[in-house]
C-alpha cells in the first residue's frame, strides 16, 4: 500500500462503491435497491455510480442528496464522477448527517441556504490563491493549479438551468473530475467536502492503482508502514480494514522523482 498527497492527485479507490455502501450501511442506511441508499429518516441519501456508461451519460457518476423532510423534492445535491476520491464523498455525508442531527426537534427546514462561497473558506487556509471576477464569483487553485473550485453567486437561474452554483475541479493525470454543488448546498457541506480535499493527511491506495508515471514532482508517495498509518484520515483507514484485497508487501517508492522524467518509480528500480 502507498500513501498519497496532494489530494487530487489521488483518484477513486478500488471498489468504492462496496466501501462507501458499507460505510453507511454500517451506520444504519438502507438499500432499498442495488444503486440507492437512504438514511432511515428520508432526508439524505446517495445513489451509486453502477449504471453503465450510456451514449448520453459516458461517465457513471455519483449522488448525494437532501431533503428538508421525508417526501420532499431535493433541496440540494452533488453530482460528481466515480473518478473522485470516495473519501471526500464520506466526509460530505457525514456532515450532512451532522447538519440532520443538529437541527432541533420539529425543525422544517434543517438544510440552510446561505452565501455558498463561504464554504471555500478552508481552501484559503490551505493556501490556495484566491480571486474574485466582476461578476461575485469567487474561485482558488492550489500552488501545483491542478485543481480549482469556484463558487458563483447564486440565483434562481441556476434552479431554473440546472446548472451548478459552485463546482470544485481535479486536473490530476489519475483524478479528473467535477463535482457541482446546487444553490441549495449549505456552505457548510460544501467545506465538508474541500477541507477532505484540501487535507495534507495522505489518501491510501494500492501501489498498482495509479499510473506513477503521471504523477509530478511535487507529488509525495510513500509505501505505507504500521508507523505511518497513523498520519492517514479516518477514512483512508477504514477503507484498508474493509478491503477484500489482501494487500501487497510494502513497496519503497520514491517521493522525489527524477527531474527528466518527472515521475515517481520504486526505489530498487530508481536506483539502477
Amino acid at each position: 500500500m502507498v500513501a498519497v498527497t496532494p489530494r487530487h492527485f489521488v483518484g477513486r479507490l478500488r471498489d468504492g462503491a462496496r466501501l462507501v455502501t458499507e460505510f453507511l450501511t454500517d451506520r444504519g442506511w438502507q438499500q432499498p435497491r442495488e444503486d440507492r441508499l437512504i438514511r432511515p429518516c428520508g432526508r439524505l441519501g446517495v445513489h451509486l455510480p453502477n449504471g453503465a456508461p450510456t451514449r448520453y451519460d459516458p461517465w457513471p457518476k455519483w449522488t448525494v442528496w437532501g431533503a428538508q423532510h421525508r417526501g420532499a423534492q431535493v433541496a440540494w445535491s452533488l453530482t460528481v464522477r466515480t473518478s473522485v476520491p470516495p473519501e471526500l464523498l464520506a466526509a460530505t455525508v457525514t456532515e450532512a448527517e451532522a447538519v440532520l442531527d443538529e437541527a432541533p426537534d420539529g425543525t422544517r427546514e434543517p438544510y440552510v441556504r446561505g452565501l455558498l462561497a463561504l464554504g471555500l473558506i478552508p481552501l484559503a487556509r490551505a493556501g490556495w490563491s484566491d480571486e474574485v471576477d466582476p461578476r461575485g464569483a469567487v474561485s482558488f487553485r492550489p500552488p501545483d493549479l491542478y485543481a480549482n473550485a469556484v463558487a458563483r453567486i447564486p440565483s434562481g437561474l441556476h434552479e431554473l438551468r440546472g446548472t451548478p452554483a459552485a463546482t470544485v475541479s481535479s486536473y490530476g493525470p489519475n483524478s479528473y473530475w467535477d463535482a457541482e454543488f446546487t444553490a441549495g448546498t449549505p456552505s457548510r457541506i460544501l467545506a465538508a467536502f474541500v477541507s477532505e480535499l484540501a487535507s495534507d493527511q495522505p489518501l491510501l491506495r494500492t501501489a498498482d492503482f495509479l499510473d506513477l508515471t503521471l504523477t509530478r514532482p511535487h507529488v509525495t508517495i510513500r509505501s505505507l508502514t504500521a508507523e505511518g498509518e497513523e498520519s492517514l484520515s479516518p477514512a483512508a483507514l477504514a477503507a484498508r480494514t474493509k478491503s477484500s484485497t489482501p494487500a501487497p508487501a510494502p513497496v519503497s517508492v520514491s517521493s522525489t522523482p527524477p527531474p527528466a522524467s518527472a515521475t515517481a518509480a520504486p526505489a530498487n528500480t530508481a536506483s539502477r
